[in-house]
């Protein structure tokens, strides 16, 4: 889901390890920071510079529990702080964003709590006293998901996942420092571009006409184009550059006025995610192909089939070796990307899945509105039984490790 950007983040682009010397111009009060226990060096160049002596609490990269916002809303409130600083990926980010916010309203978690059965989607009312919650300087480490500048945040509860939504979980500024996406292992740059190319293609797809469309298709070709210069290039400063373009999936003109529930996709892969327990985009890799191919086939439920083949061949025309079919391509992309999908989808498995989509986004719900249990357990059975081992063209291979491969 897109959420209107009605509240402007601060958004900064830093050179590598500037952030530990401009943050502190950005603060207001007392201050703690948040950060992924892994991220250790980055974590001390950060106290070494203007964070020098503020409380720190650390947290492991894992999907966002209501016991793990709890626990950073104790050391908010424990510290009494005024900014949060928060550094690490999406769900680090995340888990800031709602404490933040819950700890300026308890009112807001309490609701969270007795409406998550509802839909997996948990709209907040507004915030009481907004001027009590904390300012946020949010600083991602991974690309992909725009956390940092987004109006919505996952949370896991004892239900199911949830999306909560909320213009008061958009960051107050997002800083984007070289250096803490220098060491980002390419796959995951591939991910994340993924991600903000579904995330712009997917809600173009299930949307209108509209006079931006433009705009969305400009920023995939530079999506691709980037994804192109990565299978090349391994230089440091690309995955800054994807953390640029995630960031302006949510900040830029290409989604504006859109369905905010047009990607269809995610909502089926973010249960199959959460039953699996397997990566987001591994699950989204999964489905993605299995989705368009209905879509051309005149499933209008999942999307337009005239949109979809316009806008890939925005893509072809950026990326000519993808084939012009775009469920075919979009297998061949993700080949040429090295996404990873789930190696097998159990009949327990698909039977779940499709359960809690039609559960929480189904029915009389707009997120898969026209969409019944039979077209979700069909996609799910593709993506089982389809070309889950799809390896790509006999040619070489684009992403580095030169192999030859047949289909």
């Amino acid at each position: 889901m897109i959420a209107d950007h009605m509240w402007r983040t601060r958004c900064v682009i830093l050179d590598d390890g500037t952030a530990a010397k401009y943050i502190g111009g950005m603060t207001r009060g007392r201050t703690g920071l948040v950060v992924d226990g892994h991220l250790t060096g980055h974590r001390d160049k950060l106290l070494a510079g203007n964070l020098k002596g503020v409380p720190v609490l650390e947290l492991n990269a894992a999907p966002v529990t209501v016991e793990c916002v709890r626990k950073v809303g104790s050391f908010i409130r424990e510290n009494g702080l005024q900014t949060v600083a928060g550094l690490g990926g999406g769900s680090v980010l995340d888990a800031v964003k709602l404490a933040a916010l819950f700890t300026a309203d308890p009112s807001l978690a309490v609701f969270a709590e007795r409406h998550a059965k509802r839909s997996g989607l948990l709209v907040l009312p507004p915030v009481t006293n907004p001027k009590e919650r904390p300012k946020t300087i949010l600083m991602p480490s991974t690309v992909g998901t725009g956390a940092e500048v987004s109006a919505v945040a996952c949370l896991d509860t004892a239900v199911g996942r949830r999306l909560v939504v909320s213009r008061y979980l958009t960051g107050d500024a997002a800083l984007l420092d070289a250096g803490h996406l220098a060491s980002l292992p390419r796959q995951l740059v591939f991910e994340g571009l993924l991600e903000a190319f579904l995330r712009v293609a997917g809600t173009m797809i299930g949307s209108y006409r509209s006079i931006f469309d433009d705009d969305g298709h400009l920023l995939i070709q530079r999506i691709v184009r980037l994804g192109e210069l990565l299978s090349r290039n391994d230089e440091p400063g690309l995955s800054l550059a994807a953390a640029r373009l995630s960031m302006e999936t949510h900040t830029g003109w290409a989604l504006m006025g859109r369905n905010p529930y047009g990607a269809k996709h995610w909502y089926v892969a973010n249960e199959l995610a959460y039953v699996t327990g397997a990566r987001k985009m591994t699950a989204t890799a999964s489905v993605i192909g299995p989705i368009w191919r209905e879509i051309s086939q005149g499933a209008a439920a999942w999307g337009d089939s005239a949109r979809l083949n316009n806008l890939w061949g925005m893509v072809t025309a950026t990326d000519p070796s993808l084939d012009p079919d775009p469920g075919r391509g979009i297998d061949e992309l993700m080949w040429q990307w090295g996404i990873a999908r789930l190696p097998t989808i159990t009949e327990e498995t698909l039977v779940r899945t499709t359960d809690a989509s039609i559960r929480n986004w189904g029915g009389g719900l707009p997120m898969l509105r026209g969409i019944d249990a039979a077209q979700i357990q069909h996609v799910l059975s593709e993506a089982a039984g389809g070309p889950n081992n799809f390896a790509g063209p006999h040619r070489q291979s684009t992403s580095g490790r030169g192999e030859e491969v047949s289909t």
